[in-house]
């Protein structure tokens, strides 16, 4: 059994790794940090997994940092949360440092401009995997069939703000759950306890 502190420190190195060749976002990290804590360590389930990224883009903010947190505190405590956060934002930080040291001689290369092009491109198809991979995490019923063709209909066809859409799935969401027969607060739930007595 490992320590909280060999934990949070295999969490830095992973997080390390990941995010210094996540060019596009911290989406782009998800699968190599999926594989170590998932299938390597298995500290987290697949479905457990997910749900941080789901939390992560909830909140206002850098992503990666809440997936880091999130994670990090659940698999090691606040040493955990701390060394998975530092692992994100330490790669950020020193290209960031380069970056602006090389600012001029960067902007105008023709070479970083064809690698940018390149990078975009296999962001969509990175982000995209992501997305699949999430969906194996769902509900399999109408409502979330719905609700998924809603989220990507409305704001690339019909112009919505992804910030409305994600509200009202939200919403809808939480609706459901309580609308459902034995949910928490409804009376099939009551029901049910009282015919078991």
């Amino acid at each position: 059994m490992e320590s909280n502190t060999q934990k949070g420190l295999y969490l830095f190195r992973l997080h390390f790794i990941a995010m210094m060749f996540a060019f596009t976002s911290g989406m782009a990290a998800l699968p190599t940090i999926e594989r170590g804590i998932v299938e390597k360590k298995k500290w987290l389930t697949h479905e457990e997994f997910w749900t941080y990224p789901v939390l992560g883009q909830t909140l206002p903010g850098v992503i990666s940092v809440h997936n880091s947190i999130f994670m990090g505190s659940r698999i090691a405590g606040p040493f955990g949360a701390l060394m998975s956060l530092l692992g994100v934002i330490t790669p950020a930080f020193v290209c960031m440092l380069g970056i602006a040291a090389l600012f001029q001689s960067v902007v105008g290369n023709t070479y970083i401009q064809g690698a940018i092009r390149g990078i975009r491109v296999i962001s969509v198809v990175i982000l995209l995997g992501n997305g699949i991979r999430l969906l194996t995490t769902v509900k399999k019923d109408l409502l979330t069939a719905i609700l998924v063709i809603a989220a990507v209909l409305l704001p690339l066809f019909f112009g919505f703000s992804s910030f409305w859409v994600i509200l009202v799935c939200g919403i809808v969401g939480l609706i459901s759950v309580f609308a459902a027969p034995g949910a928490p607060g409804s009376g099939s739930s009551v029901q049910t306890r009282e015919d078991g007595e």
